[in-house]
């Protein structure tokens, strides 16, 4: 039983995000990412990255915006592969699950952006897929929603804890065993 690390969205927008002064949670998040990337690369086991693209031309996420490219701490290794999505879930628009199913993966760790959404749509799939779907709850990272008044903290706590409730296990980074 095999478990691989699902690197999702960790695209230059998130920082930009930050940047502009959105509001994140929790702070230390990228940082608790790229541990887990180095426990995952230094155990040989398999690291997979998923990047949002949209072919709209002028959206955030078309292949030609810098806010696309991946950042540089998130940029795949050798062998390492990349699944470009086009929908929220990196199950519903790409070969992830074959990818999985070839690779005899049946637990996948989550770490990644955005925790309300990519994060949120990616779990449950894999989950509803027949996966065991861990999160690690300070290597995924939320932000505010301004307009509906919610802090990304708030959106943190309670995505995590619906996702905990019938979805996944969502650990701290510092209890994952690999």
């Amino acid at each position: 039983m095999p478990k691989a690390l699902l690197i999702i969205d960790m695209q230059n927008f998130v920082t930009e995000r930050i940047q502009q002064g959105v509001d994140y949670f929790p702070h230390n998040s990228i940082e608790n990412m790229t541990s887990v990337i180095e426990k995952f690369r230094k155990s040989g086991l398999p690291v997979i990255h998923v990047r949002h693209q949209t072919p709209e031309q002028g959206s955030l996420f078309h292949p030609s915006s810098p806010s696309s490219l991946p950042l540089d701490a998130f940029k795949e290794s050798a062998n390492e592969p990349v699944f470009i999505k086009h929908t929220s879930s990196a199950f519903s628009s790409t070969g992830l699950l074959d990818y999985l199913q070839d690779a005899q993966v049946s637990e996948v760790v989550v770490t990644g952006a955005v925790a309300g959404f990519c994060v949120n749509s990616t779990v449950r799939a894999g989950a509803d897929l027949g996966l065991k779907m861990t999160v690690l709850k300070d290597a995924v990272i939320s932000f505010e929603l301004r307009q509906a008044q919610l802090s990304a903290k708030v959106i943190h706590d309670v995505t995590l804890a619906l996702l905990a409730a019938d979805f996944a296990q969502v650990i701290p980074a510092v209890e994952l065993q690999v």
